[in-house]
């Protein structure tokens, strides 16, 4: 299989994975007898069910995960305040609390919108990294007031048990950031990786933060060794919703395209070649022109430089 053709092929998985929640739903119901609920109809952005009680939102900002139980919700990530919002107001609906937030890493649009969820039981959970880092860049932009931090820290595994339910946090080293989290929701067998993983674009990349693309393979490959191949996961960024869940293979693609960074900026570090002459010569990391985010491309390969020229 050539490389167009296992792109097209992965893409076509995660898309029918998208599309096929109800099937999904239905037999893994079957399997756990237990209830599985209606999605929330919240007033703006995009929500859909993955598998179960399990679904995703995308609005203005990373993706979120959204599980319902029988005694509350869990959220993943908070985009902004108002991003979120209208998530809020669809769990008010429901007349059940808001149990657990829980962010994948630090960046603001993961986390802004923590201010926003008003109750003081919430819980929010994050890797021990996350609050000093979302500290740090809140400072930076001058939003200190506007914050609220995660208080439920942990470095390796956070578990968190809702009786019938299970919902586990592994961060298995820096990848993205310092702080990365993916968070596992067991018995509907759903993993949202934050943004460790970015679908058909250039990923965010700043060592500052812990940027790593050595490590951040490891990671990958760690994710595809934990979890089965039944696993679907959530991704933090994708360039249409649709796209924003997935398999195995998609996890496969994002370390292969790391990889590929790696060799093509190396090879430019030994040939005494500048960033700006790549990006003139090749608008694109060779063999992924499915990733392609002009305004980004430069920044991510000056950032790669600070990684492997280290």
């Amino acid at each position: 299989m050539n490389r167009k053709e296992f792109l097209t092929t992965t893409f076509s998985a995660g898309l029918g994975l998208a599309f096929m929640p109800g099937l999904l739903s239905c037999s893994t119901a079957g399997l756990m007898g237990r209830t599985v609920f209606e999605p929330l109809i919240p007033s703006a952005g995009n929500l859909s069910k993955v598998r179960g009680n399990v679904s995703r939102f995308t609005n203005r900002g990373g993706t979120v995960g959204v599980f319902e139980t029988k005694d509350g919700f869990v959220i993943i990530d908070s985009q902004f305040p108002d991003a979120i919002q209208p998530v809020l107001d669809a769990v008010s609906t429901k007349g059940k609390p808001l149990a657990f937030l829980c962010n994948t890493h630090h960046h603001g649009d993961h986390t802004s919108g923590n201010i926003a969820f008003k109750d003081s039981n919430t819980k929010i959970v994050a890797h021990r990294r996350v609050p000093e880092l979302q500290h740090l860049a809140a400072e930076k932009s001058n939003k200190v007031s506007e914050q609220r931090y995660a208080t439920f820290l942990f470095d390796k595994e956070y578990k968190i048990d809702l009786g019938n339910e299970k919902v586990t946090g592994h961060h298995f080293g820096n990848g993205h950031t310092y702080g990365d989290v993916m968070y596992h929701f067991e018995k509907d067998n759903v993993v949202h990786m934050g943004d460790l993983m970015f679908i058909n674009m250039i990923p965010v990349y700043r060592t500052a933060d812990g940027s790593d693309s050595r490590n951040w393979i490891r990671v990958l490959e760690k994710a595809q060794a934990t979890f089965d191949n039944d696993t679907v996961f959530i991704f933090g960024h994708a360039n249409k919703p649709e796209f924003t869940t997935g398999t195995k293979a998609n996890l496969k693609e994002m370390a292969n395209f790391l990889e590929a960074s790696n060799e093509f900026v190396m090879k430019a570090i030994r040939e005494g070649k500048s960033t700006e002459q790549l990006v003139k010569e090749q608008p694109f990391i060779p063999g992924f022109e499915n990733r392609t985010t002009p305004e980004r491309y430069k920044g991510y390969l000056d950032e790669l430089r600070k990684t492997l020229a280290g």
